[in-house]
Order: structure tokens, then sequence, then C-alpha cells
């Protein structure tokens, strides 16, 4: 059994847990939705349980176009409709993933989505940075190393490969960023269904 089976597990776990989370924003849970999916298909295709390459793939695409995009909107823009209203998550979505079988799909850009994901990272260290969330960039600072490692090809003594890289980073970066205290209690999400709070 490959070893990222076992690191897609390991996102799958953190991204579902995320996702569950009443309390966070319905733009990260959205993202961590997408990432949880990708996850567990990775789990059935490097375990040989059922192996969906194409699945997988596609998947995947969604989190570089979608997800990542979703993440750095909910963490630059903490108040956005975007990020509270599931409307409005959902239009972002659906656009972004739309983009991306049009650009990625049809259009063999697969260096576009994968730019896109490391611009949302990029823009949601600063975001934190600048705002002294310390914990919150470094967890972000995680996520980019991943990406970084995965498009450098690194492997670690022959035991974690760049895809693990990625997995471990991407799960160690949610888990901090999903946490953060950067959503006000009292404004959840289930109050912003239609981009204005109920009354």
């Amino acid at each position: 059994m490959s070893s990222m089976a076992f690191t897609d597990g390991f996102l799958a776990l953190v991204s579902l847990w995320l996702a569950s989370r009443t309390q966070a924003p319905v733009a990260l849970r959205l993202a961590c939705a997408l990432f949880a999916a990708a996850a567990l298909l990775g789990v059935l295709r490097f375990s040989g349980i059922y192996p969906l390459p194409t699945w997988h793939q596609f998947a995947s695409m969604l989190g570089a176009m979608a997800a990542f995009p979703l993440l750095a909107v909910a963490i630059v823009w903490p108040d956005a409709l975007v990020t509270r209203s599931t409307r409005f998550a959902w239009i972002f979505m659906c656009a972004m993933a739309v983009l991306g079988v049009l650009i990625v799909g049809a259009g063999q850009k697969r260096v576009v989505a994968d730019g896109l994901a490391v611009l949302s990272v990029i823009a949601i260290v600063l975001t934190l940075a600048r705002a002294g969330l310390w914990r919150g960039a470094l967890a972000g600072a995680l996520m980019l190393a991943g990406l970084v490692l995965f498009a450098a090809k690194v492997s670690v003594a022959g035991v974690l490969v760049p895809g693990d890289l990625l997995h471990i980073g991407m799960a160690l970066g949610l888990l901090g960023l999903g946490t953060l205290p950067r959503w006000p209690q009292h404004s959840g999400v289930s109050t912003y269904d239609h981009g204005v709070p109920a009354a």
C-alpha cells in the first residue's frame, strides 16, 4: 500500500472534521469538503481498494481551482458574502469549478490551477502576518511549503514521496487555519443564508 494512502487519509480526517464544524464560516467548510472529497478518492486510489485516478485528478483540480480560493476568501475577507452566505459560497465554488473544467480540462493548463492555489495560500499568509495572527501565518506557511515541495518533487529518505509532503502540509495547515479566532461566534453562518443577517 502506498504511503500516500495514509497521508491522504490524515488529510481526509482533518478536512472532514473542519467541514463539520458549524461555527466555522460556510466558505471554509465548503473548501474543506472539497479537500476531503479529493483526499478520500486519493485513499481509494493509492490503497488499491478502488482505484479511480480520473476522479481523483478531477477532485484535485477542484481543490486547486475552487477550494484554495474559497479558503483564501474566508481568511482575507472574513465578513464577505462569499465567506458567510451559503448561496454566494456555492455560486463562487461553481463558477471556479466551471473555469477549472475550461482551463484545466479543455485547455490542458494545469499550471493555472497550481498557480492559483499558490497565490491563494500566499494571500492567506500575508493577511494573517499583517494581522499579527502568527499561528495562522505559520499554518499557511506549512501549507505553502507542502505545495512547493510537491511541485519540486522532493522526497524524504525514500519514505515520504512528494504527494505525502503535500498531504501533510495541507492537513497541518488546515488544522491551524480552521481553528483561528477570526470569525465572531455570534455571527454564525446559519444567520447568513441569503447574504443578510436573519431578523
